[in-house]
Formats: C-alpha cells, structure tokens, sequence
C-alpha cells in the first residue's frame, strides 16, 4: 500500500475510533443581557400597547448604551498578513490523526487528506480549535494543484468575505474561483454566480448569465425530487428565520404588517397541538378544522419559524377524519361531491387537500403500508375537488400504470398536462395555492423556453431559483447552523448563515446580518471572523442583500444603520431613503422613523405636517403601537402650536391639507415632494426589491400551510376565546372593514383636550392678573388702617389670604375660590 494511502487511512481511523465525534465544536456560549433575555422569553410573546411599548423602549435603550467598535487590531489591506504554526490538539489521537493527515497531504500529496484537514481547520470539527488561516492555505493548495471544485468554491467565498481576515476582500479572485467552481458542476458555487449575476455583484448584470446557472442547479433539484418515493420526495425542512423567533427584527407587533409577524416559540406550538387536539375530540366544524391543522402539521413538520419532528402515524389519523367526514356514505360520487362542494366549500378545500395527502402516504407508504389502490381511491375523490395534489397523483398513476391503472398517457396529460394549452394556467393556480412543488419548476421551464407563456428571463430565474434554494436534501448547512445556534455556538452559526448567504439565499443574509447585530462586538464569541468594525460593515451588507431581496425590517435596519454611521460613515439622507422604500412596503417602524425625521428637519427639511402623515400612517400600520405614536403626536401637536404662535417654522405649502385632518387611511397619498429624488434612490443596490417582496408573499409549498395555521393560532390566543372565530365556519378570523384603522375621534379628542388646557391656562393668567390689581387698590385704602393696628399691636387681619404676590399663603384661585 502507498505510504500516502496508508497514513490517511490510519488518520481516519484515529478519527472514528477516537470518543470525540465529528460534530463535536469547542466553543465560547454567547450569554444575552438580562433586559433581551427577559423580552425574549415572555415579553416578546405579547402583544398589545405595553409590551409593544416596553420592545421599543429597550430596543432604543440597548441601541443608545452599545458599545463603540474598537479600533482594527491591525491593517485590512495585507493580501497576505503573517501565518500562525496550529496548536496541537489536546487529544493525543486527534493530533496523530492530524499529522498523519497534514504529512499525507502535504509530503506525499493526499489530496483526500488535506481536504479533510482543511474541514478541520474551517469548521472546528473533532473539538479542533478552529484556524481559518490554515484552512485557507489548505484550500488554495487543494484548488491549484488538482483543481477541485470544492476547494476553489471555499477558496471564491473566503475571497469574497475576508473572513477572519485571513486575506483582504476581493471580488475579481472570488469571481475567477467561483467560476471554475460553477463549470465543475459545483452547487454551491453555480448558486453563488446566479446570485452575483443576478444582482450584479463583483460582475455585470446579467439575468440570461444568472438564469443558466440556476437552471442547471433546478435541473438538479427537480431530478433528484422525482426519483426518491412516488410523487417525488418529501420536501426538507423550511429554512428558519432567526428574527422570527423574537417576532421580528425589532420585536414582536413593533414592524406591524410590513415585516414578518411569525413567531413560533416552542411553547406557542405545545399550546397549539394541544388546543386543538382538545377541539378534535368532537364531531363539529371546529373539530374537522383543528384535525386539519394537526394533520398538516404532523404531515410537514413545519410550524411557523421552526420545525417539528414529521409523525406520520397522526397526520393519517386526523387526515383520515377529515376526508372521512366530507366523504360520507351520502357523498361518494361526482355529482354528489360537486353538491356538498357548493354547500361547504371551505370543507371541501379542506377535505380535497387531505384525501389528496392520504392517497401520497397509502402510494408511499407514510404511516400506513403501501396500497396503491387505496391511494388512487383518495386521488379521485380529491381530484374530483380539483386539488392540484390529488390530480397530479391520479395522473402519475396512468402515466405508471400503477393501483391497477392501465398505462394511459391521454389520460397522464389529462390529469398533468404539461405541454398542454392550458398547462401554464394550472401550473400557476398550482403554485399559488402552495401544494405543488412540481408546479414552480414547470412554471420555470415555460417561461424559461416560452412553452405556453411569453418568455421571461426574471421570471424563470424567479422560479428556478426558488427550486434551487428549496429542494436543498443534500446540504444541511441551515440545520447544522440552527442547531448550533440554539446550542449557543454563534461562532458555528455565523459561518454557516455567511456560506448560504454568499449563495443569495435571503434567510441566510437576513439570519447572518441579525446575529452580527445581536451579539455584542466585544464579546469574543465572534473574534475569530474579523475586527469589530469590519463586522459592523459585514452587517450593512447583508442588510442591504436581504432588504433587496425582500425583508422590509432589513431595509429599516439598513436606515438605522447609516443614520447611526454603524458599518459605514454616517449619512441621513441614505437613512432617509431607506425608511422611504421601507414605508413604501408598509414598514410602521419606517413610517415613524419617517415622522421623527420631518419632525426635527434631520436629512429633510423640518415639516411638521409631513411629520404627522408618517406618524398617523405608523399608528394606521400598527394600532398595537398607540401609546409611543400618541405621545410623539401630541408631542408634535405642542411644538405645532407653539411654533405656529411665535411664527416659528411649521412647513407645509399651499398644497398642503390642514394639519390637524387625520391622514391615516389606505388611501392616503403622501404629501407633496415627499417621494424619493434620484440621488436618494441611488444609494439602493436594486430597484427589484419592491417587485421581490410582492413575488415572496407567495406560498408555494404545503408546508407554507402549516405555518400559516401556527400563525392565526397565535393570532387568535391573544384577543380571547369570544374573537377566536370558533363558530361556524370562521377558523380563519377576519376584521370589520375598519379593523386597525385608528378613530379619527381619538385625534379630535386630543385636539379638545389641548385646547382646553390652553383656554383654562388663559383665564387663570388673566384671573391672577385682576387679582393682582384689586389687592393692589384695598392695600393703598387700608394702608392707615393697618398702620394704626400695628401701633396698637391688633393682630393683621388680611381680608384676601388668596394675594398672588403672597407666596406663602394658599392660592384660593387656583382652587376655584
């Protein structure tokens, strides 16, 4: 045997026989404040005007006592800062295992060998302290002696971050390895260049360059979905959103409607399960709405912002009740289904959707044993419904000829027609109504080759690269960053989250860009990534990536940043422009941001009456947020008074309404000139993020239905058993069409009260003043008088104890008297 074989063979060895595991990860835990720990284990779950209060006024709190960023412990620009010899491991076979490998690799040239060391180095496995400068070396060696792709994808992404300062950031290297990395047929990489292209990124523009690459990562996908179990695989767990956890990025109920309001803390889903589990013990509407939701959740695993394990035993057991109670005896054939349809419809969309995933689990064998017959029973009954599943699934079974179908492919392209006229049309209701993962791949292909739609590069690569970042089995990047995450490993984290942000996954820019923000840049959890003030510049760009791609509250984080000069030189009007497009998407946050701005002529011109546009539009936004919204209005509304009394500065124009009209409404216009100038709009990377937001409100997968229903349970468990919509069939509760929208009576209310204040304030001045001139007069006709009581000693005798110029009596006036 080769002595380069036979040492990486007994390196491995000493690897797996050593008691220390692969996923093992020495690391410094992150420990929270007192005050974010609190909010986040109970106030971050309630809603209302003093919790939401609270979440805004710690927020500021923590903002305001941050610490400043140190100074960089050295200079940023050396391409090559001095190297460091590793520390040995304290394992004594660990570190044999080491040095087998760096000797077989680097004497005898193992490629397999310093491959594997460099994963030790990067990642810290085996408890190994992790050394990004070694990794690198070993990267680059590995990319160009033998050209492996993986090697040159680490080695584009280190380029392309500077991570840990190992080299300085270069965007052209990042470019030339990643490309390489891409032709090899690397995923990672090929991700990577369709992002970068995408969002011209350290290369041109280019949706035809970008749209190759994510087509040939779809492909992938889609091929590797389809030869797992009947009707393709079983989609991977969602990608969690780390601000989601605490309700947002600023705080559950403080964005209001703009940012994402999901947050399924772990006690939210045990109440959830075990609610409804209660309601499905009887034989209602309500019943067969909570078995629904269990099923769907026991079938996806998927709730809100995290994940349960799949179970699939309970799904088919609350599935089954809700297909057997739509199904009866009375209802078996197509009109008889049609007719319960037009009476219970939204049964009916419950029912489709369940009979469709149990003929899915009887085909696959999910939680019952496998029986094609059974299944095809379910997928007629659902397709009779039209549910895109059911149909699909009856339509793979004549192409299969399975559950004793002949082969009957008219049949196949009845029931799943793809090169039909009327294929975009159902592949496009399939991918809106989330049940269809085939649905947004095929809806790709047609606008990728114009086959039943016009062709449509942004739209193909919209879709493909939706399947890309979705069907992602063979990576588990986001579960391994999670979980170390959740066990207090930021460090881990990090470097996960900045790996799939580098490939334009948003939740991974969006989770990458909140633990910079969160963890406090002296702590040396984080140390080994880079000095202080390049994370703070990491932050800002990533920020900026996400909020392109979407995330209204990362566009407002990007305002607060360079209002702030954090991660970059602080700049108002980029600020200004930032809350503008965050407003635009209905950020409340932004709106007020917005409003304080106008308010004090920071990077505007001071303009009181745009200033109570935002500040009304905010509180529209958000009602949750009435008590800092109401104070900043009435605040506003003196300083509007007195300003307008003294001839003070108010702004407004001619074309302005009256100041003390309510401005809320969804219909409300801006006021005039109070739209973004080119200049401020430059400062955006993109002018795609309005049309990205909108194309992200779209739930393409069943495991979006999930989610969804942890979202309205927690929705509904905070108004009360009376408003939760239990009766009927209201399991998804909705408002007059008032709800929200502030009374206009509160501002007019507010407008009274000040007036009186300032009407009594008025009388009393002028009361005190004619108090004084009386007093004034009786001591001028009293002055003999008193001036013989005092030589004949008689005590003083005041015939008005309430005198205004005696401080030291008692104001009678002041009391009414």
């Amino acid at each position: 045997m080769e002595p380069r074989l036979e040492m990486y063979l007994e390196a491995i060895k000493l690897l797996k026989d050593s008691n220390i595991q692969e996923e093992d990860h020495v690391f410094i835990p992150h420990s929270s404040t007192l005050v974010r720990s609190f909010l986040s284990e109970e106030i971050q779950k309630q809603k209302g005007i003093l919790p939401t209060s609270l979440r805004l006024v710690t927020q500021g709190f923590m903002s305001f006592f941050r610490s400043t960023p140190a100074p960089p412990s050295e200079p940023e620009d050396k391409h090559d800062p001095p190297r460091t010899t590793p520390k040995k491991h304290r394992d004594p076979s660990i570190a044999q295992a080491m040095n087998l490998l760096r000797k077989a690799g680097d004497d005898y040239g193992n490629d397999d060998a310093l491959w594997t060391l460099a994963n030790i180095y990067f990642h810290g496995h085996y408890k190994a302290k992790r050394d990004l400068t070694q990794a690198f070396d070993m990267y680059a060696a590995l990319a160009d002696r033998s050209g492996n792709a993986t090697a040159q994808q680490m080695v584009g992404f280190m380029y392309s971050t500077g991570l840990g300062n190992v080299v300085a950031r270069d965007e052209a290297r990042a470019i030339l390895y990643t490309t390489f990395a891409a032709m090899a047929n690397n995923t990672a990489a090929e991700l990577t260049m369709g992002y970068k292209h995408l969002h011209g990124i350290g290369t041109k523009k280019s949706c035809e360059d970008s749209v190759l690459y994510y087509k040939r990562v779809a492909d992938k996908t889609y091929t590797k979905f389809l030869n797992g179990p009947p009707l393709g695989r079983t989609m991977p767990p969602i990608k969690v959103r780390l601000t989601d956890k605490d309700g947002g990025t600023y705080g559950a109920g403080a964005s209001g409607p703009g940012a994402s309001q999901s947050s399924a803390l772990t006690s939210d889903i045990n109440d959830f399960i075990e609610f409804h589990r209660y309601l499905a013990e009887a034989e209602t509407p309500q019943a067969r709405s909570a078995q629904f939701q269990l099923g769907i959740l026991f079938y996806t695993g998927n709730a809100g912002s995290t994940t349960i394990p799949r179970d699939y035993e309970k799904a088919g057991k609350y599935l089954k009740k809700v297909a057997e109670s739509f199904f009866t005896a009375k209802v078996y054939d197509q009109a008889t289904i049609l007719e319960a349809k037009k009476q219970r419809p939204t049964e009916a969309q419950d029912a489709g959707l369940a009979a469709a995933l149990l003929g899915k689990m009887y085909w696959r064998g999910e939680g019952y044993e496998v029986n094609e017959a059974t299944a095809r029973t379910w997928f007629m009954k659902g397709s009779i419904l039209h549910n895109p599943v059911a149909l699909n699934g009856l339509g793979m079974m004549y192409s299969r000829g399975a559950g004793g179908l002949a082969v009957d492919q008219a049949k196949a392209e009845e029931y799943d027609p793809k090169m039909h006229h009327e294929a975009f049309k159902l592949f496009e209701e399939a991918a809106a109504k989330g049940q269809n993962f085939q649905a947004i791949y095929n809806l790709g292909e047609m606008h990728y080759y114009g086959l039943g739609a016009s062709k449509s590069c942004t739209h193909a690569a919209t879709y493909y690269k939706y399947v890309a970042e979705r069907g992602d089995w063979d990576d588990p990047l986001f579960t391994h960053s999670y979980d170390a995450y959740q066990a207090g490993d930021v460090e881990y984290a990090a470097i996960g989250y900045l790996q799939a942000a580098e490939r334009g996954i948003e939740v991974g820019q969006s989770n990458f860009a909140w633990i910079l923000d969160r963890v406090a840049l002296a702590d040396s959890a984080l140390a080994a990534l880079g000095t202080p003030s390049r994370l703070l510049e990491m932050a800002l760009v990533y920020w900026t990536r996400s909020a392109n791609q979407g995330d209204v509250d990362a566009r407002v984080k990007m305002g607060d940043y360079y209002f702030a000069g954090i991660g970059a030189e602080a700049d108002v009007t980029k600020a200004h422009a930032c809350y503008k497009v965050a407003a635009d998407h209905f950020s409340a946050m932004a709106m007020w941001n917005l409003g304080w701005m106008h308010e004090n002529g920071i990077g505007v011109t001071k303009d009181f009456h745009r200033a109570k546009y935002w500040y009304d539009r905010s509180l529209e936004m958000n009602p949750k947020a009435a008590l800092p919204v109401n104070l900043s209005l009435f605040k506003l509304n003196l300083r509007y008074i007195w300003n307008y009394l003294t001839g003070g500065e108010t702004g407004g124009g001619e074309n302005t309404g009256s100041f003390w009209s309510n401005h809320g409404g969804k219909s409300a216009s801006p006021p005039p000139n109070d739209k973004l100038s080119d200049e401020d709009s430059s400062v955006l990377d993109d002018s795609e993020s309005r049309s990205q937001s909108d194309q992200g409100k779209n739930t393409w997968d069943v495991d979006e239905i999930g989610k969804s229903e942890i979202e309205k349970w927690k929705a509904q468990k905070q108004v009360g058993p009376d408003e939760e919509g239990l009766g009927g069939d209201d399991r998804f509760p909705q408002g007059g069409d008032d709800q929200g929208v502030p009374d206009e009576d509160d501002l007019v209310e507010g407008i009274v009260i000040i007036g009186l204040c300032m009407v009594v304030g008025y009388l009393m001045y002028i009361r005190q003043f004619r108090f004084a001139n009386n007093n004034n007069q009786n001591n001028q006709n009293n002055q003999n008088d008193n001036n013989q009581r005092n030589q004949n000693n008689n005590p003083l005798v005041d015939d008005h104890p309430g005198d205004p110029n005696n401080p030291g009596r008692f104001a009678y006036y002041a009391a009414g008297g």
